[in-house]
C-alpha cells in the first residue's frame, strides 16, 4: 500500500473517531437546550424530566413544579426567557460510576413588577432602586439594564451546570444550581468536582 494512502486512511479513521468522540456533546447541547424550550415556554412538568433523579431526593419533584409555577406565574411580576444558548460544553469526567460534564450557558431574562395597587410613587422609585442594586450586584453591573418607560429589567445571566450521565453517551440529566448553594451540590457531586468549583471561587476572590 503506497505511503499515501495509508496516510489518508489514517486522516479519515482519526477524523472518525474524533467525531464519533464528540458526539455526547450534541447530545448534551440538544438535551439542555430542549429543557431551556420547556421553561420558556412555561412547559414545567416537561421541563423537570431533564433535571438529576437525585435532585428530587431533596426536592420533590411535585414541589419544583409548583415553584416553577409560582415564581413564572407569580400575579407582582412578568417574566420571559429568550435567547438562551449553550456557550460550551467541557468534556466529560469519570468519577466512580458516573460521567460528568461541565456546561455553560446564557439567557436573557425580562422582569416586570407590577406595581401594587395603591403604590405611591415615591415607594416605587425607592423599590426599583433596590431592585437595580441587587441585580447589578448579583449579575454584574453590565449584564442588568432598565427601561424606565416599561418599568421592566432586562438581565442577561451566564451560569454553570453539571450535565451527568450513567453511560458518558445518552440520557443526560441536569444539576442546574449556584455554587453559593454548596449543600446542595455537595449531596451529589463528586468532592474533586466540588474542591475544583470552590477553589476557583477562591481564586476569583
Amino acid at each position: 500500500m503506497k505511503l499515501k494512502t495509508i496516510i489518508t486512511s489514517l486522516l479519515f479513521l482519526l477524523l472518525s473517531f474524533t467525531n464519533y468522540a464528540q458526539d455526547y456533546k450534541k447530545e448534551i447541547r440538544t438535551e439542555f437546550t430542549a429543557y431551556l424550550d420547556a421553561l420558556t415556554n412555561l412547559e414545567f412538568e416537561k421541563s423537570v424530566e431533564y433535571l438529576s433523579e437525585d435532585f428530587f431526593k431533596i426536592v420533590p419533584k411535585e414541589q419544583m413544579i409548583q415553584l416553577l409555577e409560582s415564581t413564572f406565574n407569580n400575579p407582582n411580576m412578568e417574566i420571559q426567557l429568550k435567547d438562551s444558548e449553550v456557550v460550551n460544553v467541557a468534556d466529560k469526567e469519570k468519577f466512580d460510576k458516573k460521567y460528568y460534564a461541565t456546561l455553560i450557558y446564557s439567557s436573557v431574562m425580562d422582569m416586570k413588577i407590577n406595581n401594587p395597587e395603591g403604590e405611591e410613587k415615591e415607594q416605587r422609585d425607592l423599590r426599583n432602586t433596590l431592585l437595580l442594586l441587587n441585580f447589578q450586584k448579583t449579575f454584574g453591573l453590565e449584564n442588568v439594564k432598565y427601561d424606565k418607560e416599561k418599568d421592566q429589567y432586562e438581565i442577561k445571566a451566564t451560569k454553570e451546570v453539571y450535565a451527568i450521565s450513567n453511560d458518558g453517551e445518552t440520557n443526560w440529566k441536569f444539576l442546574v444550581v449556584e455554587k453559593k448553594q454548596r449543600f446542595i451540590l455537595e449531596q451529589f457531586l463528586p468532592q474533586e468536582l466540588i474542591d475544583r468549583a470552590y477553589s476557583e471561587d477562591d481564586k476569583e476572590d
